[in-house]
């Protein structure tokens, strides 16, 4: 095995992470956790890949995300952000290697102990776009899902159902000749995969989609109309 391609299923994304054991708590019945890292705290991933890093062998575990909870901040050239502690479910022992970690997830130099991946079939490793530290990019894990000609189909089904209008702040945005309109999955990609029906699906306008994201799970169209009825 010579990259995360080799455990991360096809079709999905993973965040990784690098340690050394502190607070990396394994849980083979319940919930395991990783120690707290400045991560978006909306986004939503498939797996979390953890590379435990030892003195001789490497361990390398996976597991499905389940969610992350805020411990504590870093403060970075004066702003505070965050810290997160991932919460996983299912977690084993993928392999044991001497492999490095920048070899490992496919990065040329290092610097850096969390990174996001995908595996899409592709051959050589792939990196997703770190977090940015300025706005909030959870919601990825909407249009990463439709993504294939019979998802987008879907997607404009429901548009056009919704008549291309936010269901939570009942706006229509027409721009340029066209309708600025997101898909939205009610049901968090996190609880795992599916076949997406119509009625799992709602419009939303691109900011109650990123609003409907800000937490984990994301807010439910009753909390988004109650939100954006305080904003309006």
């Amino acid at each position: 095995m010579d990259s995360y391609l080799d455990i991360l299923p096809v079709g999905s994304t993973a965040i990784a992470v690098k340690t050394k054991g502190q607070n990396f708590l394994i849980n083979e019945d319940g919930l395991s956790s990783t120690g707290c890292w400045v991560v978006s705290g909306d986004r939503v991933d498939d797996y979390v890949i953890v590379y435990h890093q030892n003195s001789s062998t490497n361990d390398i575990y996976i597991g499905e995300f389940v969610g992350k909870s805020p411990e504590g901040f870093t403060e970075r050239q004066g702003k505070k952000y965050p810290r997160y502690r991932i919460y996983i479910k299912n977690l084993k022992l993928a392999l044991q290697t001497n492999i490095s970690w920048t070899s490992f997830v496919g990065r040329s130099s290092g610097g850096f102990e969390k990174i996001y991946l995908e595996n899409e079939g592709q051959g050589k490793s792939k990196l997703l776009s770190p977090d940015s530290l300025e706005a909030e990019e959870g919601y990825i894990k909407d249009f990463i899902r439709m993504t294939s000609a019979r998802d987008r189909e879907l997607a404009d089904i429901r548009k056009k159902m919704d008549n291309y209008t936010c269901q939570s702040c009942e706006k229509i945005h027409f721009v340029n000749n066209k309708y600025i309109i997101d898909c939205h999955h009610l049901n968090p990609i996190s609880l795992g995969k599916r076949k997406t029906k119509i009625e799992d699906l709602i419009s939303l306008c691109p900011t109650c989609h990123r609003i409907a994201h800000t937490r984990t799970p994301p807010y439910s169209l009753k909390e988004l109309r109650n939100i954006s009825g305080k904003h309006t």
